[in-house]
């Protein structure tokens, strides 16, 4: 493959050295496609690939293969050569083809231990990277109804609730308060945290059912020089994107080969003229859309699916310091529409969309959840890492913390302010 002039010398000189030579068949569609995508990858991203192809080439070519010998193992065990299977890039047939063997769990792990070694290695010649204090804030916003002896009841002994002191006359949801402050003055806790001098891009998201909370973040005054711009998402105003991509999506037959095809499509075409000017703006935001919808995940026709899948993906791509999640309001899914295969309700039913709040409430309730269980699957967040989660119907908060995030302890309600300050603390 021709070295892309973005990626970085040490990377380059490695691949012209023939690092990829030495990969599993089954790592090369990862490779190619990180090198291909190399301008659109988040910064945590970048240092996995980087990590492993730098370790591989420090190795000799024994203790390379020795690294690899499980997985190749595997893939012979599996018949991966005599598959139709893609070095370019990952496709839909070839997750297919990986997914249907017997030993796709085994290989899946096989796979992890290679990462971690490569991981192992780069801490130990570069030193571990200093533990940094996290905050996920995700909100279940009037005017979904909760109700109160079964809100928390999935969240079992994660955290604690607490009574929160809502003002009637509060400008704008609880999350914005905490999340935007007084967009005149940037004084809420996203200023704050893209201003820290050792922030770097992808640190910060704000993901949006509707469009209330990214409005009022693009309504804030331009960021001080230096500060890292968040990334911000929101359903409602993804409105042409969606549209377009669904439409597209309906096009492809009901088999694999035509799925490709489509996707190979949806993966080339420009995104820009269909994103709102945060997203066109933003490369790695643009793709991020392109692959959360390319997935298969409702993320297309339902906006609280959008926000969790947005939510879990963002975890596991960029590591992200600060992520704020609002939850809204969907429809109600209509009779013979194929949601789970992509099909828009709304291009292919002509009855009027009705909003659906006792399904929407239901929904947020569990894909809350899922959005911390999705952070605790990685190190990075398993013990710095405060989750407040707000049912604002019912003026209440539950904090997930570890013990030395100082909050009230001896009060049983805590304002808005006392949250904002505990939480501005734990991050700065």
């Amino acid at each position: 493959m021709a070295v892309s002039d973005t990626l970085p010398i040490n990377l380059k000189a490695a691949v012209e050295n023939g690092v990829l030579d030495r990969l599993p068949l089954t790592f090369l569609p990862f490779a190619n496609q990180q090198f291909r995508d190399w301008q659109f990858l988040f910064p945590n991203e970048r240092r996995a690939t980087e990590q492993l192809l730098l370790y591989v080439n420090s190795l000799s070519p024994e203790d390379s293969s020795a690294l690899f010998a499980e997985v190749i193992a595997l893939e012979d065990k599996m018949k991966v050569r005599s598959w139709k299977f893609s070095t370019s890039e990952q496709t839909i047939e070839n997750a297919s083809l990986l997914a249907r063997s017997p030993y796709f769990q085994e290989w899946r792990r096989a796979v992890q231990a290679v990462f971690d070694a490569a991981e192992r290695h780069a801490n130990t010649t570069e030193g571990s990277p200093a533990r940094a204090n996290r905050l996920v804030l995700i909100e279940i916003p009037r005017p979904l109804d909760l109700a109160a002896d079964s809100v928390w009841q999935r969240w079992g002994q994660l955290g604690r609730p607490r009574n929160l002191e809502i003002p009637p006359r509060l400008s704008g949801s609880v999350l914005e308060s905490l999340v935007i402050g007084n967009p005149r003055l940037s004084n809420g806790l996203l200023g704050k945290v893209t201003r820290r001098a050792r922030n770097q891009y992808a640190d910060a998201w704000v993901i949006d059912a509707g469009h209330a909370l990214i409005d009022s973040a693009l309504a804030m005054q331009p960021a001080v020089p230096g500060a890292v711009q968040p990334v911000l998402l929101s359903y409602s105003r993804l409105d042409a994107c969606r549209q377009n991509f669904s439409r597209e999506m309906n096009t492809m037959r009901k088999d694999l080969a035509d799925a490709d095809a489509v996707y190979d499509r949806l993966r080339k075409v420009d995104l820009a003229p269909w994103c709102p000017a945060e997203v066109a703006a933003d490369p790695a935001a643009r793709e991020f859309v392109r692959n959360l919808y390319l997935s298969g995940n409702g993320a297309v026709i339902f906006s609280n699916s959008f926000v969790q899948w947005a939510a879990s993906e963002a975890f596991r791509r960029a590591r992200p310091r600060f992520l704020a999640a609002r939850f809204g309001v969907r429809s109600k899914p209509k009779p013979f529409t194929a949601v789970a295969v992509f099909e828009n309700p709304d291009q292919v039913n002509p009855l009027p969309a009705v909003d659906d709040l006792p399904g929407s409430a239901v929904d947020a309730q569990i894909l809350a959840l899922y959005i911390w269980l999705a952070a605790m699957r990685y190190e990075d967040y398993a013990h710095a890492t405060v989750c407040v989660c707000v049912a604002e119907s019912l003026s209440q908060v539950r904090v997930v913390a570890p013990s030395e995030f100082a909050i009230a302890p001896g009060q049983s309600t805590l304002s808005i302010d006392s949250l904002g300050r505990a939480l501005d603390e734990w991050i700065s």
